[in-house]
């Protein structure tokens, strides 16, 4: 046995990316032919190769990811098309001929009070309106503006200090993904009132689980990534925990979690007590 049952797909070998594409809780990384982790789980679409990097889809754009220093790189201009053309991809909607293109939004989907907002901006010599798959980008030359999200029919403004570049829905509430000079990400929330200040190198919010996942540099070695796990009810892990399951304890339901560490299972309870540490 080379790979323990854990994923929910995993793909032939794909010399394009020297390993193999899997999925686990939703997410896609690679592994090698050991089960390590070339990649680690952090794309919401399979993980394709660009030369010596990887590019990896966060929920909110495209990025180039180092698989040599585990670091986040800049973002990724071109989609491209995914090289892999196993039968698992195309199941999932893609393929080795399918352009993988972010839908986007277009000016049919906006509605009249969308577009009573967008009125200042419309002046096509000064301005420009980016589309995006769910909100609306606006530049002043090549420096931004803000961002204007038709769901919830709000403009953010970005400022010299910190730009609004995607948004998510996390718990019923609507969140915005910031940025700055230097490259890293923080999180406010839809009053722009700071959740993360923009200091981490990702941050992976998943809904479904009900997780926070966010990685910064190590101080001790800047190569790697430090990752902290935020749990729904607020406790924060050390490390990249996902969902195991539940056990009774009292009389109730008890939410486990788990990571990997030198390939064996560490877990946390729901109250941040860890089991089974080496």
């Amino acid at each position: 046995m080379v790979v323990q049952p854990q994923y929910q797909s995993i793909s032939w070998y794909d010399p394009s990316v020297q390993g193999f594409h899997a999925e686990q809780n939703g997410k896609f990384g690679i592994i090698d032919h050991h089960s390590v982790q070339v990649i680690p789980f952090i794309s919401s679409q399979p993980v394709f190769a660009d030369g010596t990097d990887y590019v990896v889809f966060d929920g909110f754009g495209y990025y180039r990811y180092s698989g040599k220093t585990k670091i986040r790189l800049g973002e990724y201009g071109n989609t491209g098309k995914f090289p892999v053309r196993e039968g698992w991809m195309e199941d999932k909607g893609f393929s080795g001929t399918q352009t993988a293109e972010e839908p986007k939004l277009t000016w049919r989907d906006l509605r009249p009070e969308d577009l009573e907002m967008l009125r200042p901006y419309e002046e096509e010599r000064k301005y420009k309106i980016n589309f995006k798959a769910d909100y609306l980008e606006i530049l002043s030359g090549n420096a931004p503006v803000g961002i204007y999200i038709p769901e919830i029919g709000k403009l953010y403004r970005s400022t010299p200090d910190t730009v609004f570049v995607g948004w998510q829905v996390f718990n019923g509430k609507p969140y915005l993904l910031t940025t700055d000079s230097s490259g890293r990400f923080g999180l406010t929330d839809e009053f722009s009132r700071e959740i993360y200040p923009v200091k981490y190198a990702s941050i992976l919010m998943m809904d479904h689980q009900h997780l926070i996942q966010l990685s910064e540099p190590d101080p001790a070695d800047r190569k790697n990534l430090r990752f902290t796990t935020v749990l729904g009810n607020g406790i924060a892990l050390k490390g990249r925990f996902e969902p195991f399951g539940t056990v009774p304890k009292n009389g109730h339901a008890f939410q486990l979690y788990y990571t990997m560490i030198d390939g064996a299972r560490n877990y946390a309870g729901e109250d941040g007590t860890l089991y089974f540490e080496d």
